[in-house]
Parts: structure tokens; sequence; C-alpha cells
């Protein structure tokens, strides 16, 4: 989960669908979402400023519409701990992002493989980190380092 201000798209990253699209004209929702090929994001936007929580599908191990006090809200689950996030219409959106979570092929079952296998997708993790200089050259040789003492 990522909190910020406002949000950008990371590189590779496209925007599918978005709650905004579908807003009636003239009226401008305080609570949107916008799904991309890789995350969840749900915006608040009010009086010039915005807050915006995003959610990797890969995070997301549930995610149902929940009414509480008569609000309706999604009720997203990740990695132990749960929120409720403002979203317009949640049971539509709770499929819609359930249905990109599986699509993209992310499901609720833990990585299988062989230890090699896992050495080779860590690797494939940390040169792409370190092509869109998210990683240093140091703190890619440390972490490369770091994989290569375990035991296969």
């Amino acid at each position: 989960m990522i909190w910020s201000f406002s949000f950008q798209f990371m590189p590779d990253e496209k925007k599918i669908e978005s709650s905004e699209e579908k807003a009636r004209p003239g009226y401008r929702p305080l609570y949107s979402v916008v799904l991309t090929n890789k995350r969840a994001i749900f915006r608040f936007d009010s009086l010039g400023s915005s807050l915006s929580q995003s959610f990797f599908y890969h995070e997301i191990e549930e995610i149902a519409p929940h009414k509480r006090l008569m609000i309706n809200y999604l009720h997203v689950k990740s990695k132990g701990k749960t929120h409720l996030v403002n979203a317009p219409d949640p049971v539509y959106w709770a499929e819609r992002i359930m249905s990109m979570k599986e699509s993209a092929g992310f499901t609720n079952e833990k990585i299988s493989g062989t230890k090699e296998d896992k050495k080779a997708k860590l690797i494939a993790m940390l040169s792409e980190l370190k092509e869109h200089s998210v990683l240093t050259e140091k703190e890619y040789e440390e972490k490369m380092k770091q994989i290569e003492s375990t035991r296969p």
C-alpha cells in the first residue's frame, strides 16, 4: 500500500479504467478509483488537494463491498491488514479489481518453485529496479551479494 498526495504512473504503467470517466457531466465525485495494469489507486479530491492510496494487485488478498453507518465502502484486506476505502459503486469496483488481479496473473497462492527459480526471479527484479534507476549501482551489487550468498 502506498499513500501519496498525488500519484504518478510508474514506468510501463498504463491507465485501464477510471471512475471519473463514468461520472455525470458537471459532477465531480470526491472519491475516485483508477485501475492500471499494476495497481488499484483510490483518490480523495477536495478543496484543492488530493490524497491517493494505492495497492499493487499482489498485495490485495480480498476485496468486497462493505456498509457501515449507511455509507458504502470497499473492504480491502492486504497482508494481515484491513482497510475501509471510499469508492463510488463499491460492488462494481470490488468485482473489477478482483478480475484485474486475476487477469494480471496474481493469485492468493504462495509462490512455488525451486530455490533456483526464486533466485532467478529476484535477480530479474533487481535488474529491473537498477534499469529504472530505483537502485544505485552500489545497492544493486550489495543485494546481488546477498542473493548469491544464500544456499541453492
